[in-house]
């Protein structure tokens, strides 16, 4: 997300073909009630796929030089995000399935406030003919809850955008008395955020002469399209697998997936414990991440990332978990 931020900073290197970007938040506050965990959460995501020509057109420009001359642009982009605040209700229940393994099975249920959505997309083609100017046309369309007065028709009604949504994450951990274990979570086994009054705008660009601005459309003939609209979100799906070997001596191995939109993160690890101290360490395969976590007396950290400059990491993730009896 960082690199997002800043037009690529010391690290451009985008892929030939379309490249993806994935971001989740997640935090929560929870304490037990009557055999169930209740929690307050906040949640917030981001996906967007985009060609390499729009992402060089946007580097480019955020550093002076906008277009190559004679160089064809093929523009496509696609993104989605939300953020959302909520409550979540969980149970857990323990099975014994025979003398040698158990199943812990975790049901979660959230009810969700919409804070922000966003859907965007964008198709069209440009030639550069000059350093500052381009030929051709493309469309983008845009709905987005917190679209400014300045990019929407003032005299378009319909009230202010609001979301209402719920969400169901189930978790299975199968556990052996030797050491072994399974452990697949699913979030967001079925999910959707209702949006109302959400204002969408679709802008058709094409002229002769364009050059560059924020809109990619300076001095170009815009013409469009301002409604209000109710949308259906649904959120995405995201699975997680582990398997954990029995231990030999304070060490076990860790192999893992996680799986999101159509991608696989492989990952092998390894896993220490001694009384109230453990550690993990593990590699990414497709992204070449390498986490690094600690627990100790109830308070979890763990840090990942594919450059130690973390300003230069297109993969970076942090966690914090703290745990207290009362």
């Amino acid at each position: 997300m960082s690199t997002y931020d800043d037009y690529g900073g010391g690290h451009y290197a985008p892929s030939p073909g379309n490249n993806v970007g994935i971001g989740i938040g997640f935090s929560e506050l929870t304490a037990e009630v009557a055999g169930i965990c209740v929690g307050a959460l906040y949640r917030a995501e981001y996906r967007a796929e985009a060609s390499k020509d729009l992402l060089d057109v946007l580097v480019a420009n955020h550093f002076g030089y906008p277009f190559v001359p004679g160089r064809s642009y093929a523009l496509w982009m696609n993104e989605t995000s939300f953020q959302a605040y909520g409550v979540r209700a969980r149970k857990v229940f323990y099975v014994e399935l025979t003398d040698a393994w158990s199943v812990k099975a975790g049901l979660g249920v959230s009810f969700l406030e919409g804070l922000q959505g966003e859907q965007q997309s964008a198709i069209g083609a440009l030639t550069g003919t000059s350093d500052t100017y381009a030929v051709g046309s493309a469309i983008w369309f845009r709905d987005q809850t917190n679209l400014s007065p300045a990019d929407f028709n003032p005299f378009v009604g319909g009230g202010t955008a609001s979301g209402q949504g719920f969400s169901t994450d189930l978790e299975l951990v199968a556990q052996s008395r030797s050491g072994w274990s399974v452990d697949l979570a699913v979030m967001d086994v079925v999910g959707r955020l209702y949006w109302e009054n959400v204002p969408q705008t679709v802008d058709l660009l094409n002229n002769a002469t364009i050059t560059y601005n924020a809109n990619l459309d300076r001095n170009a003939l815009v013409n469009g399209v301002d409604s209000r609209v109710d949308l259906t979100e649904d959120l995405t799906r995201k699975y997680h697998l582990a398997l954990t070997t029995a231990p030999l001596g304070k060490w076990s191995a860790v192999l893992g997936d996680d799986f999101i939109s159509g991608l696989h993160f492989p990952s092998v690890g390894a896993r220490y414990a001694s009384g109230l101290l453990s550690g993990d360490l593990n590699y990414d395969i497709r992204t070449q991440a390498v986490g690094l976590g600690i627990s100790f007396l109830g308070v979890s950290a763990a840090v990942t990332t594919n450059d130690v400059h973390l300003g230069l990491a297109t993969v970076l993730g942090f966690s914090l978990r703290v745990t207290r009896s009362w």
